[in-house]
């Protein structure tokens, strides 16, 4: 399975002619599933106004973003999401013009979000894949049922854009959570974070490829519009 992971800026995807020559770029070379960051559509919402303001009603909505996929490209696109409990951190999973499921974060850390549950494997390529939102991939339970119910790739999506102090307290806890989901569950682990700084804050860019030991196989350097590509055997 090919898989490609794309680090955005901290205000999240630009939409428009770039992003369809990224979704083009991953077709014309045969990318399976493309991973976006947390709140990659819309940006992170630093209060629940903001929350408020973006949230999505029907995921249906977010079909245009994957409009240039080519059939069969799987896309993850993160957003935040109102339901009738309230607003989530969400993941679309998105292929051949319908989304087939939306994972909603269990560990929600943004101010007036709440917790989601529980999620399905979804199959790419003959690959069972599990999606993790941001701080679920710093606790083992969400991976783990992952993988007992058939994951061989665990897709995080990111969004590690913090203050300066936490930036240096969580860059190498964040990188160590990675590595240990993927040697605790056998599992490739992929994530896509995005990239930036402004005054008195850092994103942590933890785009990364690990293998199923734990071994750091692939990033990028931190700045916007990269793309992590891999081909996963």
């Amino acid at each position: 399975m090919r898989v490609a992971c794309f680090q955005s800026g901290v205000r999240g995807i630009d939409p428009g002619e770039a992003w369809r020559r990224v979704l083009q770029w991953c077709g014309d070379r045969g990318v399976d599933l493309l991973v976006t960051p947390e709140f990659g559509v819309g940006g992170l919402p630093h209060t629940q106004a903001a929350a408020e303001q973006q949230a999505v009603d029907d995921p249906d909505s977010l079909l245009p973003w994957a409009d240039d996929a080519v059939p069969g490209m799987t896309v993850l696109l993160g957003f935040t999401e109102r339901t009738a409990v309230g607003l989530h951190s969400s993941a679309a999973v998105v292929r051949d013009g319908r989304v087939l499921s939306v994972v909603r974060k269990q560990h929600p850390r943004e101010p007036g979000l709440v917790p989601g549950g529980d999620s399905s494997v979804v199959d790419v390529a003959g690959t069972g894949v599990g999606v993790l939102v941001c701080a679920d991939a710093t606790h083992q339970g969400p991976a783990r049922r992952l993988a007992a119910d058939g994951a061989g790739l665990l897709a995080c999506l990111l969004n590690n854009d913090m203050s300066e102090a936490n930036a240096a307290r969580w860059q190498r806890p964040t990188h160590e959570a990675l590595a240990g989901r993927a040697r605790e569950n056998r599992c490739w682990v992929v994530s896509a974070d995005v990239a930036g700084t402004s005054a008195g804050r850092r994103a942590l860019a933890a785009t990364r490829i690990v293998r199923p030991d734990g071994v750091l196989l692939a990033t990028v350097p931190p700045q916007p519009g990269r793309l992590l590509v891999r081909d996963l055997v």
